[in-house]
């Protein structure tokens, strides 16, 4: 995995990451070039570090947090290489006309993503901790700690319906149901 062999761009390689990501070759090629100037060891994959330098993620609040799903959900072993990355944007692809939908980019698939920002122990359900942790990072120290509680339990309080003290992703997707997760969870990429 992590010889330069490995990330060649084979034209079979190319063709597929087309087919299952519903990226056009021009696309994936543009991305292509991106990833290899992240990838400034040329090794073939992304560290955290190789994305912490991202301006937009390193000054996010859930940066971190956005690596540590990035690395642990769709890398391996803290590494991710480019067909890997290649799946991870296609679930941020726009997916507004029926035929530029693929099994990434579907609203399952980005309210999935989003609802395991919170999940991080992969157990189906947003508890208490999760979402203080994710609150805490995105309010640092602005809020003192007893009102981010509060509102953790409120949260909770409002979105559980079967009384299990935690958010299913069910529960998730029914709070989010108005919400055009496309148009908020879709980055546009050059052709």
């Amino acid at each position: 995995m992590g010889s330069n062999a490995s990330i060649m761009l084979q034209q079979e390689d190319l063709q597929n990451i087309c087919q299952q990501t519903g990226f056009t070759g021009k696309q994936v090629q543009r991305l292509y070039s991106r990833f290899k100037l992240l990838d400034k060891r040329d090794c073939g994959y992304l560290t955290r570090e190789d994305l912490l330098i991202i301006p937009e993620v390193n000054i996010n609040p859930l940066g971190e947090r956005l690596i540590d799903v990035i690395m642990e959900d769709y890398g391996e072993n803290n590494q991710i290489n480019f067909k890997q990355f290649m799946y991870l944007l296609a679930k941020f692809r726009q997916g507004k006309i029926k035929s530029s939908i693929t099994n990434y980019n579907t609203r399952e698939s980005k309210l999935r993503f989003l609802f395991d920002m919170y999940d991080r122990n992969h157990d189906m359900k947003i508890d208490r901790t999760e979402l203080l942790d994710v609150l805490k990072m995105m309010v640092g120290g602005n809020i003192h700690e007893d009102q981010i509680a509060t509102i953790a339990d409120h949260t909770i309080g409002e979105l559980d319906k079967d009384g299990d003290k935690s958010i299913t992703f069910e529960e998730f997707c029914k709070t989010l149901e108005r919400i055009d997760a496309d148009d908020k969870m879709s980055m546009k990429f050059l052709s």
